[in-house]
């Protein structure tokens, strides 16, 4: 209840859009998966029903083969290459930001009428990645990630760096409030 991300985290339990890792445990330090991350999209898009298969060889959980699925067919994710989505990998930033942006053109059929917001205002703006720039000025530009305070009190995006699940619960709810509404 003390920690900085307490109303976030409940706001996400409160919504059905997060759960637990089991035995009644958030888990917000531990890093967020990049099945967890399509499984919660999965969530907020109500769950619909799917048929098909993916391409991805490495789906070996039940838990999110329909969130996967669902990410895949929806142009939400393509996975880490033609066979391969990754699903027990940390999510990196960058790619939060980019899976996020995808769900706002594919699922929820947005057009861009924001400035994208200049990433240089961050000592490691230029880290970005090349195929997750442009997400990450929208992500950005819309409050969605605001960077993260170094022990030093900068604020960098750390574009490669993981999320904890604290983290994600603190964009889903701003993603929640600020996009989808």
């Amino acid at each position: 209840p003390n920690g900085w991300a307490y109303e976030d985290i409940q706001y996400c339990v409160d919504h059905e859009l997060m759960r637990g890792v089991g035995n009644r445990k958030f888990a917000p330090k531990m890093v967020m998966t990049r099945a967890q991350m399509v499984q919660v999209l999965y969530n907020i898009a109500g769950e619909p029903a799917v048929t098909g298969e993916t391409p991805f060889t490495d789906l070996t959980a039940n838990w999110y083969q329909n969130a996967v699925l669902w990410a895949y067919q929806t142009g939400v994710t393509s996975g880490m290459s033609e066979t391969t989505f990754a699903p027990d990998d940390p999510v990196t930033r960058e790619q939060i930001a980019v899976i996020l942006t995808q769900y706002m053109f594919h699922v929820l059929k947005m057009n861009r009428t924001w400035t994208p917001a200049d990433l240089s205002t961050f000592p490691d703006g230029a880290q970005v990645s090349g195929w997750a720039k442009e997400a990450m000025q929208d992500a950005v530009a819309l409050g969605l990630i605001n960077g993260t305070k170094a022990s030093d009190g900068v604020v960098y995006l750390d574009p490669q760096g993981s999320a904890a699940r604290q983290q994600v619960a603190t964009i889903l709810m701003e993603f929640c409030k600020n996009v989808k509404k």
